[in-house]
């Protein structure tokens, strides 16, 4: 904004000065009128300047034709002197009175080829009451140019500007398999040479897809560090605008200026706002024609084999891209970028606490335990998080509580301790809470109980925490069941022990809801067996018949959380004490409460299905 400022000030100033000068060239109809002059004889004339009764005289005109100008009495009088004889009666009744007496010479009357005279130099009046309008209209003709092209696309320039990578692959950690993939590239762009000799052909383009946060940007940056080739960026939604022809005029700029730079490497990210499929539907008419044009910058045919242009791009939703975009010869390659797993975590977090010294006895390995399904932007932020929980306990390394800690706050915001509910809430919130640890630890196939609270956290009353404590990659119809009964063990332990529903309940039970639509929708384990699942009798049966087994499945999830607690009423009602009068219960206090989680085997083959090796 401190850029536009002056520009504004000058156009409000020449603005004014405008209305200023347009203002001048209208009459002033205030100025005070001259006396209009009054024919008097000759005789009359020449006695008033004999007496010196006249206060001035004034002879003008050319010769033959002078008049006698006098002021007598706040009054002005005028004579005609046709012969030289009056004029020179004139001068002498003028020294006889004493009157001063003034000649003027006539002007020369204008012609078309002699200009009249402007009075002796500039006058910015004159020239604003001629010119003023034309300045105004300039100005704002200006003014209106600067602004289209500060909204059409002046905003892009920096984008055709290449930089210089400073990422390097050893920056990257977590993905050495797909970072294997890429560092081929950066071969390819810094020693071309062999790879010519066997008659390898540089990928033309390269689409790393994923979830969000796996590392894709960073991996782009560093095949342009790791080669040393000029580096060019822009975001797909950049090439969609409201004028038409405008993403097509940037894509045709931007890869312009990386043929100029070539070798370069040029990185579009989210590149499915401006590659997704075409419908030709009314309103993606830019959209499609910026598509067309990028297709036909990456066909190649004015690219150099020699001074290459690498483009990478980067998309969550590769399967919504173009296949005319996503075909060989324009993305060769597809690189899937995934969750990283225990190791790869570890190796993250090693990254990420190079600038954080850790407490002695601190192992990243137990914290790439508990962080199970987290992605590499996840890490960054609990390591960065981390050092703020021990920053707020004034110490200088960080332990393994506060990562915990700072997983805590992270997954649910940060405690409000200062807001204060009735003892009976708190009661509800204590069983609740405790409902759903005391299912979650009973029922093997869930994830591990790290901590319950009844301190207010985010927008909820209290908060119970499960995480895993390894990598799991397929899940299990009981693994979803066990799952349910325990999203459904706070709302069973209120109607156990008070009889009562509460809207505490609302987030669990969606949870739960959606969770049983995608065990039937998606997983067929709507029922026991796949052949009830899909069968037209037992299986969804569209809309109707989907609602009607998700609402089976948490019925059952209920019934069974309301009968395990049952069970364990005593348990139940000691534990929510125990929270009370803690408001926080962590694993190793659980388990001091609860004892030890009864185990079982995931997936254990039949007897007569196991093959002897």
């Amino acid at each position: 904004m401190a850029g536009r400022r002056p520009r504004t000030a000058l156009v409000a100033t020449l603005v004014a000065v405008a209305l200023l000068a347009l203002g001048a060239s209208r009459p002033a109809d205030a100025a005070p009128a001259s006396p209009i002059p009054v024919p008097v004889p000759v005789s009359r004339a020449l006695d008033l300047l004999a007496a010196g009764d006249a206060r001035s005289a004034t002879l003008s005109g050319p010769s033959g034709d002078v008049t006698l100008t006098l002021r007598a009495g706040g009054r002005v009088l005028t004579t005609a002197l046709p012969y030289p004889a009056l004029v020179e009666q004139a001068v002498a009744a003028a020294r006889a009175g004493d009157v001063p007496l003034r000649v003027t010479r006539p002007r020369a009357a204008p012609t078309a080829a002699t200009p009249a005279p402007s009075g002796g130099g500039f006058d910015p009046v004159v020239f604003m009451r001629e010119w003023g309008g034309m300045i105004l209209l300039l100005v704002l003709v200006a003014f209106t140019g600067l602004a289209l092209r500060q909204v059409g696309g002046a905003r892009f320039g920096h984008r055709v500007k290449p930089v210089r990578s400073v990422t390097r692959f050893e920056d990257v950690a977590g993905i050495d398999e797909i970072r294997d993939e890429v560092t081929e590239i950066a071969d390819v762009l810094s020693d071309p040479e062999r790879f010519e000799r066997v008659g390898a052909d540089l990928p033309r383009g390269v689409i790393l897809h994923g979830a969000p946060g796996t590392g894709k940007t960073l991996l782009a940056r560093a095949v342009a560090g790791e080669a040393g080739v000029p580096f060019f960026s822009a975001s797909g939604s950049e090439f969609v605008e409201v004028y038409s022809g405008l993403g097509a005029k940037r894509i045709r700029a931007l890869f312009d200026a990386a043929r100029k730079a070539a070798p370069a490497v040029l990185y579009i990210d989210e590149i499915d706002a401006v590659g997704g499929r075409r419908t030709g539907a009314p309103g993606s008419g830019e959209r499609e024609q910026a598509l067309d044009q990028l297709l036909t910058e990456m066909d190649g045919f004015r690219t150099d084999p020699h001074r290459p242009v690498v483009v990478l791009a980067s998309t969550n939703r590769i399967e919504d891209l173009d296949p005319a975009l996503v075909r060989a010869g324009r993305f060769d390659r597809r690189i899937a970028v995934g969750l990283p797993d225990r190791q790869a975590r570890e190796e993250i977090l090693g990254v990420h606490t190079r600038r954080r010294p850790l407490a002695p006895g601190t192992r990243l390995a137990d914290v790439a335990a508990f962080t199970a399904g987290m992605a590499g932007a996840d890490l960054a932020a609990l390591c960065n998080e981390a050092a703020f929980e021990a920053a707020r306990g004034g110490r200088e390394t960080l332990e393994l509580a506060d990562f915990r800690r700072a997983l805590m706050r992270l997954a649910a915001g940060p405690e409000k301790r200062s807001r204060v509910m009735s003892d009976e809430e708190r009661a509800l919130v204590a069983y609740h809470e405790m409902g759903h640890a005391i299912v979650g630890h009973l029922s093997p196939r869930c994830d591990p109980v790290e901590r319950v609270t009844v301190i207010p956290q985010g927008q909820a009353l209290g908060v119970t925490i499960a995480l895993p404590t390894e990598d799991r990659f397929l899940a299990t119809r009981e693994d979803c069941l066990q799952r349910l009964a325990m999203m459904m063990g706070g709302r069973a332990a209120e109607e156990l022990i008070f009889e009562e529903q509460t809207s505490g309940a609302a987030d669990d039970l969606a949870r739960a809801h959606r969770l049983a639509r995608r065990m039937v929708e998606d997983l067929g384990m709507g029922a026991p067996t796949t052949e009830r699942s899909i069968s037209p009798e037992d299986g969804p049966g569209g809309e109707e018949g989907v609602e009607r087994r998700a609402a089976k499945l948490v019925e059952d999830a209920y019934l069974q959380a309301r009968g395990l607690l049952a069970r364990h009423e005593e348990t139940l009602h000691h534990a929510a004490a125990r929270l009370l009068a803690a408001e926080a219960l962590e694993r190793d206090d659980l388990h001091a409460l609860l004892g030890p989680r009864p185990s079982a085997g995931r997936l254990t083959p039949r007897r007569e299905a196991v093959v002897a090796p």
